[in-house]
């Protein structure tokens, strides 16, 4: 059973110590979810896809996002770099626009942030993929853009937490992991979803064609299928903790900032080092990797972009099982395992690369392995939302974990430096130093403080 099986209604604000929890597993009946626990779960995690998706489909057109939207006769690599520092703004509004959000939906509820999230995630997108260059309307093309890439950033931050904290609200304790597992794995499929179609435009457009209106499509895809989620959210219910919440005290005087800095430092901390270690790894595994394969080991591009994409798919799907096992192991334990066997995985790849490299075939088999370990990391939502009570619940892990997030997006600057300054071998123990990392956040849910939901 979970480490997070609650004994009573009232543990949902007051605190539950985790050594406690994992000496009472098993003591709770298992329960399965219910039909509106269910939907509650799967709408929670269409927003997530699509943060995910559009956030790989701009990274994947940034080139021609670039060419298109700045004036043409800057240098190619100034557009470039300028159109990669608009995809890098939401990194950087992230921490503010997590706090802003994760506070209003402490005070006012999270249903209502949670449509705002998912529209301002909709809206942006569509405009992008309608928006007129550089040629037709000049110097405002590039503000546009800006604006919209803005009100993204705004809602990428609030989107993930969000997900998180609904989510952990609406599903009893001892079947957290799996809802966690979930919500996570929603996030993979989108990057998964957004790089596939990424290539099939590349793939079956011309040059020409992708430049003057193919660029477009993903983006519109993306925007429909958040104006649905957004219609489809209106059938979300608000979660039972806040509303029990609601009925005690008044929130409309409360400042949950205030009080997640004065009084739940310690957790805010936790947070802010899950969101490290979740997305250094994520940036290593998934981004930085294939660039380094390439360009400093050999390896062809079609290579190293296959097991990628394979590698995403296996960690999406594989989510939810280490959520389950979380369920059943505690959820500490579930990270510790995941971890400890990442972190040894990446040293024998490391060890061997040189020898991979000359049977290229075998970093498939590689990039699945790391997927396995990798997605052990499904647990982190629910860890990183139930270290804090219900009223400060949104905006301690919205603040949290997106602080976390804006330093994870400096690792290929810090792993480009490592190269340059100590050679490409050095790079395994920059990821075995963010492995550890997470084996020492595992370890550190035995002396955290837990508010989960009975059941």
């Amino acid at each position: 059973m979970s480490q997070f099986i609650a004994r009573d209604a009232a543990s949902a604000t007051q605190p539950l110590e985790a050594a406690t929890l994992i000496r009472e597993q098993g003591l709770a009946r298992e329960q399965g979810l219910t039909r509106e626990q269910k939907r509650n779960l799967a709408l929670a995690s269409l927003g997530s896809l699509l943060e995910f998706y559009e956030f790989m489909v701009f990274g994947f057109f940034t080139a021609v996002i670039g060419k298109l939207f700045f004036p043409p006769d800057l240098p190619e690599a100034v557009k470039t770099f300028q159109a990669f520092s608009l995809y890098s703004l939401g990194f950087l509004l992230r921490p503010l626009s997590g706090a802003i959000i994760g506070h209003l939906g402490d005070k006012f509820g999270r249903k209502r942030l949670f449509m705002l999230t998912v529209l301002l995630m909709a809206l942006p997108t569509t405009l992008i993929g309608l928006l007129p260059t550089y040629a037709e309307i000049g110097i405002a093309a590039p503000i546009i853009l800006l604006m919209l890439r803005i009100l993204q950033g705004i809602a990428v931050a609030g989107e993930f937490a969000g997900a998180s904290v609904f989510v952990t609200e609406h599903i009893p304790g001892s079947r957290v992991g799996i809802a966690s597992g979930f919500v996570l794995g929603a996030n993979y499929i989108g990057f998964f979803l957004g790089a596939g179609t990424g290539a099939l435009a590349a793939n079956f457009l011309s040059a020409g064609a992708l430049e003057a209106w193919g660029w477009r499509i993903p983006f519109l895809i993306g925007g429909v299928f958040g104006l649905l989620a957004v219609y489809l959210r209106r059938q979300l219910d608000e979660t039972p903790l806040f509303l029990d919440i609601r009925r005690i005290k008044d929130r409309a005087k409360a400042f949950p900032f205030g009080e997640v800095l004065k009084t739940y430092l310690v957790p805010s901390i936790y947070d802010v080092l899950l969101g490290v270690y979740l997305g250094t790894m994520i940036i290593i595994l998934y981004f930085y990797m294939p660039t380094l394969l390439q360009t400093q080991y050999g390896f062809d591009r079609a290579t190293s972009f296959n097991a990628n994409t394979a590698a995403l798919l296996l960690l999406a799907v594989m989510c939810p099982l280490w959520g389950r096992l979380g369920d059943k192991i505690g959820l500490g334990r579930a990270l510790a395992i995941g971890a400890a066997g990442l972190t040894l995985d990446l040293f024998l790849f490391f060890r061997n690369l040189e020898l991979i490299a000359q049977d290229p075939g075998q970093l498939l088999w590689w990039s699945l392995s790391f997927s396995v370990f990798m997605s052990s990391a499904a647990v982190i939502p629910a860890l990183g939302a139930l270290v804090f009570p219900t009223e400060v619940r949104f905006t301690g892990f919205g603040f949290g974990y997106n602080v976390g997030s804006l330093i994870a997006a400096a690792a290929p600057t810090i792993i480009s430096w490592i190269v340059l300054s100590y050679g490409k071998s050095t790079v395994a123990y920059y990821g075995m130093a963010v492995g550890v990392l997470g084996i020492a956040l595992a370890l550190g849910v035995q002396r955290l403080t837990y508010y989960p939901r009975p059941g």
